[in-house]
């Protein structure tokens, strides 16, 4: 038995491998009434395994993605996630739970507070699967397989305080992963990064076979054909205005920021 037979009560034939997140005329409006997201309509599915969001600071990109993964509650509107023959409710909050098993949540290189207390990193990722009684063989299997792609074996016995930037964002993903979600939502899963570490989280990021939904500011990544982003939106004052291929999306984000620089310099 390995690791999804432990999980959810789920073998691995009948595992989801990919969730449909549907956005159904859903915005955000926060505690001080600031506009996170206008109402918006979106479907998300396995037809596009990698999808972008791009978008000038503060135009609702980290709201959206929470809105996706159930961390927060639309203010109008509904936000479901459909596995199979399941449909959640991510603000019914019988349903979050199931929910965070299907989506891990990727916050740029944010790793659990807990994996500072560990011993190591592999003792970090360890705990919280020992927790949910996944025996020894599937845990080793699982942290053996993550550490292997993301390029963390050689850091493995290091506490998490001592990982360097890009290290942390690779850890970020893999933590995300350990339980086997169907699909990873990723907020700037490369910020912060020279071009080098960017491209070799990135890489092993879409190398990894799994649904993934992400922000970024980097128009290079989203077009690079070994990445095989599928579909990109782009986000401007709280609402969708673009929603297409990559390359489109770069020269309507491009064509967006020069327009605003323009109006900018007219004031």
């Amino acid at each position: 038995m390995g690791l999804f037979d432990f999980l959810g009560g789920k073998g691995t034939a009948d595992k989801p491998s990919s969730v449909t997140f549907t956005v159904s005329g859903a915005g955000h409006r926060y505690d001080d009434n600031g506009i996170g997201l206008l109402p918006v309509d979106l479907t998300i599915g396995p037809d596009t395994r990698r999808v972008a969001i791009i978008g000038l600071n503060g135009s609702g990109k980290t709201t959206l993605l929470k809105l996706l993964d159930g961390a927060l509650k639309p203010s109008v509107g509904t936000v479901t996630v459909t596995a199979g023959d399941e449909t959640l409710d991510t603000a019914n909050r019988h349903d979050l739970k199931r929910i965070e098993d299907l989506v891990g949540r990727v916050r740029r290189e944010e790793i659990p507070e807990s994996y500072y207390q560990a011993k190591d990193i592999r003792e970090a990722i360890d705990q919280p699967l020992k927790k949910h009684k996944v025996p020894e063989a599937a845990r080793q299997e699982t942290i053996g397989a993550l550490f292997a792609h993301f390029d963390l074996t050689s850091v493995a016995m290091q506490p998490a305080s001592a990982l360097d930037s890009e290290k942390r964002h690779l850890l970020a993903i893999a933590s995300a992963l350990s339980f086997a979600p169907a699909a990873i939502v990723a907020d700037e899963p490369t910020k912060g990064l020279d071009e080098i570490g960017s491209a070799h989280v990135a890489r092993a990021l879409f190398s990894y076979d799994k649904q993934v939904v992400f922000a970024t500011h980097d128009l290079e990544l989203i077009q690079r054909p070994e990445y095989a982003i599928d579909r990109t939106i782009v986000l401007d004052e709280h609402d969708v205005v673009f929603d297409g291929s990559p390359a489109d999306a770069a020269a309507c984000y491009t064509d967006l920021v020069r327009r605003k620089y323009e109006e900018a310099k007219q004031r």
